[in-house]
């Protein structure tokens, strides 16, 4: 059977790496010469031990142990390695403290001429294994070494010293937060909060190159004696949005409250995990939960994914800690810590606290049981902080005293800069009305006000994406004010530039939110990849000031910004499958900025009328896009060049016809990429619809390999599950189905499945249309029976949430049918397939391609069930189709000249038979298609040349030939029946 296609490409949308250790030979003198000297100084000068007391250490919380017996006793510490031992380059001076995880040494760098400290893993420690325990180490070293930041500990150098494994550090001569904490039996909290702020710093740096920390406590940060403060151990670290993928199911935690939980010792190795980067693979053990009671936020309890919310909780508590002297929430032991946590139990302030109640808001929101309730990002928390009323007062104070006694000058001067501090905290107040509490419920009552089954599943989807856009927006807006009004490392016009940009994205939010708020049942289907399909806002921190234009003239403004403001709407209301709707508003913001003279606006309201007419099927959409291309070009507007350019990728993906169309723009987008240094989700859709393209022209193998390139870029992306990365693994199942690889597309698909089951819910009909991918591919392995199930569950729910005239309908129907029939169910197939054919005709058109697909299935039902009159009919309608949409040498027309061939065969006309099935051969020859359907081919024309009497000699060779390549499962019956023939057709003399 052939393989089910798609009508129409459905919508889409690197870390750096880091620079190399100084080479050695940089290094000024001799290490042979001076080395020993230099040693014995740094060992006669060592430093008393930084060794700490009442560490707190990282837990691994599952279910209890058992109680250890009598016999055993606790593993004796590793004695300390002598000084003088030699750890990769490093000779070690003396050991500054130990713990689970392993041991800290002071040691000495010759050929760099420094003090450095060395991390050794211990093996065991913690109850890892070696390999585990190895890794983490590993992702300490990566994690840490992504970062470049005055409050993150710097990382030198990662090696192994015999079976351990060691990362060399900063030798920073100070301590830890807690240990700074104790030195005085009562800090003011000013101090406090000043020390924990720069460590926040750190931590945000890390959340700006996707890592969460998520063991932030107070024996992870050091306070050296020279002011600095900086945040360390990274061992846990993970990319934001992820949590334990070897977990499906979070824990027990009943069992976890219940006592006081320990660290298994059964800790089950994986290094069989393979992997190309540490830093991807998790220390966390299915059933268990990384990170230190008292300190995780709720959602590492639960086995959430966490994003920088919940490095916010920990940085709260570790403050809570700092300021009051004690655990923000009630109880002593790792389970009691745990259930206040979970329900939210925090302590009282104590009575003596001299800390001011406004601080205590900040912290306390820190502490919010709901990450949605915490701040938007570390960057607004750190601001908080700052925020001291009392400070606030004293200051406006002295504006007011100084505006009334100063000069002007000076007053103006102070005025302004307290009005640039106002600016960079105001971001978030731009998204009132936009994306706030009234505004979510608007749009929750709406989508389930549709009563579509998935419509709850759904509002949780685009809760999640639209918090998440927005809490960026948030903090790129205030990033790109601080760097201007603070920092002044970017100029006026730079910001200019970029607040454009951002402003830009808030309008397109907005217009979605408006559309969202006016949900219908085509809305709710799309909304969770409408979310996703927002601008990204990675290109507003890349912009020039040269790509904000030439402004409009100032009489101008105020229109240029309502038809953005309209072009935002046409925007919302495409990516929400609203085409009609979203033209609608697009051409008349194209009519009148042509009149209006603003080349900029015309080139954007070009881009956005050509996807609306692509999507709509207007044939006007290639002019239009081609229109936007030039104009974007001659303005520089490289966003839209670029969009513009894949979206003409996209028109062609399906039309064999346009392959060479569609390959020319393709590289040009390409390279319009890379010059713009542009990833992303955009690099993606381009590389993926190219797949289609190739797929349009035949070559499947070029597809495939489009589509893991579109894979490999959504994976550095988002390594989450979502719609995207879904629709290309289910474009790369059809690649390798075209191919005959029939179980390494059923992974695929159920990958797919997977993926948009866990992004759209059970009843989306995404999730539906993946079952029919699951089931039509178990056909074509032979597993006919173990298909209906998964195709009878995708037709259900395709038939309860598509709309009647939906093209998917018929597709879905077709490998029913198929897979009934070869279960042996021919008159409920052929009822079947007589309603995929009927609604295909109702939804498309007598004449569309989707309807030839049903046609060439009934047509080898009907030739099944003695009816080759009929079944010649449908392969003639269905040849006849194709062959207009596709041309003739397409290989999807082998499928219906090869039933042609059978019919003719079956009504007695065999000599006509040989054209059609010759023509068949011919095209499946010349292109990669499944061996079975070669197969196939091969002994019909060996049939109809032996009936004949044309050739015999070849007839049984094709037989032959059709026989040896039916290795592979799916192809048994075909094989048997091959082999019936051979045996009763021998040579003929």
């Amino acid at each position: 059977m052939e393989n089910l296609k798609r009508s129409k490409p459905e919508q889409q949308v690197a870390l750096p790496e880091r620079e190399g250790a100084p080479h050695p030979d940089d290094c000024p003198g001799c290490p042979h010469c001076v080395g020993d000297a230099l040693l014995e100084q740094e060992l006669l000068r060592a430093q008393a031990k930084m060794s700490e007391s009442g560490l707190e250490p990282t837990r691994v919380v599952g279910p209890p142990s058992p109680l250890p017996t009598p016999a055993e006793a606790p593993p004796p510490a590793p004695e300390a390695l002598p000084r003088g031992t030699s750890v990769g380059r490093y000779l070690v001076l003396e050991r500054l403290g130990a713990g689970g995880m392993g041991e800290v040494y002071a040691a000495f760098d010759p050929q760099l001429n420094r003090k450095v400290a060395i991390k050794l893993l211990l093996p065991g420690g913690e109850g890892l294994d070696r390999s585990e325990a190895r890794l983490r180490l590993m992702r300490e070293a990566q994690s840490m070494a992504r970062l470049s930041h005055p409050n993150v500990l710097p990382v030198y150098d990662i090696g192994e010293h015999g079976d351990q494994v060691f990362i060399a550090l900063e030798l920073v001569e100070g301590c830890t937060l807690r240990r700074w904490l104790k030195e005085e039996k009562s800090r003011h909290w000013r101090e406090v909060v000043e020390v924990l702020t720069r460590a926040g710093r750190g931590l945000a740096a890390a959340h700006a190159v996707g890592l969460v920390h998520r063991d932030f406590k107070p024996d992870n940060v050091l306070v050296g004696r020279d002011g600095r403060v900086l945040v360390f151990d990274f061992g846990l670290a993970c990319d934001q949005g992820t949590a334990n993928p070897q977990a499906p199911a979070p824990v027990d935690l009943a069992e976890i409250l219940r006592a006081e939980p320990t660290a298994s010792r059964d800790s089950g190795s994986i290094s069989g995990i393979r992997t190309r980067e540490p830093l991807e693979t998790p220390v966390t053990r299915a059933g268990l939960i990384m990170g230190t009671p008292g300190y995780m936020a709720p959602e590492q309890y639960r086995q959430e994914p966490v994003t920088a919310q919940a490095d916010q909780f920990s940085f709260c508590a570790t403050l809570y800690y700092a300021l009051y002297g004690e655990h923000a929430f009630e109880g002593s032991g790792a389970a009691w810590l745990a259930r206040a946590t979970l329900e939210g139990r925090l302590r009282p302030p104590p009575r003596d606290s001299r800390v001011p109640g406004w601080l205590r808001r900040v912290v306390l929101k820190g502490l919010s049981l709901h990450p949605r309730e915490r701040y938007v990002s570390m960057g607004a928390l750190l601001d908080a902080l700052q925020d001291d009323p009392r400070t606030r007062l004293r200051r406006d104070v002295f504006v007011a005293v100084a505006a009334a006694f100063l000069l002007a000058v000076v007053a103006g001067a102070v005025g302004q800069w307290h009005q640039r501090q106002g600016l960079c905290q105001e971001s978030a107040a731009k998204l009132d009305g936009v994306w706030d509490a009234p505004r979510q419920q608007a749009v929750e009552k709406a989508f389930l006000a549709t009563g579509q089954p998935y419509a709850a599943t759904t509002w949780a989807g685009v809760k999640r994406e639209l918090d998440a856009y927005a809490s960026d927006w948030v903090e790129r807006q205030r990033e790109a004010c601080v760097a201007t009004r603070l920092r002044g490392q970017a100029s006026e016009e730079l910001l200019t530039a970029r607040t454009a940009c951002l402003e830009r994205r808030r309008a397109e939010l907005k217009a979605l939110t408006d559309v969202l708020t006016e949900a219908n049942v085509t809305v709710v289907e799309r909304a969770v990849e409408a979310a996703r399909g927002l601008s990204e806002l990675g290109p507003c921190a890349e912009v020039e000031p040269a790509a904000a234009h030439v402004k409009p003239d100032p009489q101008l403004e105020p229109r240029v910004e309502g038809l953005r403001a309209s072009l935002a709407r046409a925007r919302a209301l495409r990516i929400s499958g609203q085409y009609p709707a979203g033209l609608s508003v697009a051409a008349p913001v194209v009519a009148e900025a042509r009149t209006l003279g603003y080349p900029p606006l015309l080139a954007e309201a070009l881009l956005e009328l050509g996807q609306q007419q692509a999507d709509f099927g207007n044939p006007d959409a290639e002019h239009t896009l081609k229109e936007a291309v030039w104009r974007a070009d001659a303005v520089r507007l490289d966003e839209v060049r670029t969009e513009a350019l894949v979206a003409l990728t996209q028109l062609v993906a399906y039309d064999a016809a346009r392959v060479h169309d569609g390959h020319d723009w393709f590289h040009q987008a390409r390279a319009l990429l890379v010059r713009t240094r542009r990833q992303g989700r955009i690099l993606a859709e381009l590389e993926s619809s190219h797949g289609l393209v190739y797929a349009a022209q035949g070559d499947v193998a070029a597809a495939e390999a489009s589509h893991r390139n579109a894979l490999a870029v959504l994976e550095q992306v988002s390594p989450e599950e979502n719609p995207e990365k879904a629709v290309v693994l289910r474009r790369l199942g059809n690649a390798l189905s075209a191919q005959g690889r029939y179980e390494e597309a059923l992974l695929v698909y159920q990958r797919a499945h997977a993926d948009f089951r866990k992004a759209l819910g059970d009843e989306h009909p995404r999730v539906g249309s993946s079952l029919v991918n699951i089931g039509t591919t178990l056909t074509a392995l032979g597993r006919h029976g173990e298909a209906l199930e998964p195709l009878r569950q995708g037709v259900a729910i395709v038939a309860r949430t598509l709309p009647v005239k939906h093209p998917f309908r018929s597709q879905a129907l077709n490998a029913l049918g198929f897979a009934l029939w070869r279960d042996g169910d021919t008159k409920q197939a052929l009822d079947v397939l007589r309603r995929a054919v009927a609604t295909a005709e109702h939804t498309r058109g007598p004449e569309h391609p989707e309807v030839a697909q049903p046609c060439n299935t009934l047509g080898l039902v009907l030739l099944d069930a003695g009816e080759p009159k009929q079944a010649l009919e449908a392969f003639a309608r269905a040849l006849r189709i194709r062959e207009h949409a596709l041309g003739a040498h397409h290989p999807e027309l082998a499928g219906p000249l090869t039933g042609q061939g059978e019919a003719l065969m079956k009504l007695g006309r065999t000599a006509e038979a040989l054209a059609p099935l010759e023509r068949a051969l011919s095209l499946r020859t010349t292109h990669a298609v499944p061996p079975v359907e070669l197969a196939e081919t091969r002994f019909a024309l060996a049939r109809a040349l032996w009936a004949s009497h044309r050739d015999t000699a070849r007839a049984r060779q094709l037989a032959l030939v059709a026989q040896s390549a039916l290795e592979q499962p799916g192809g048994e019956h075909l094989r048997a029946e091959i082999q019936d023939w051979l045996a009763s057709h021998a040579p003929r003399e």
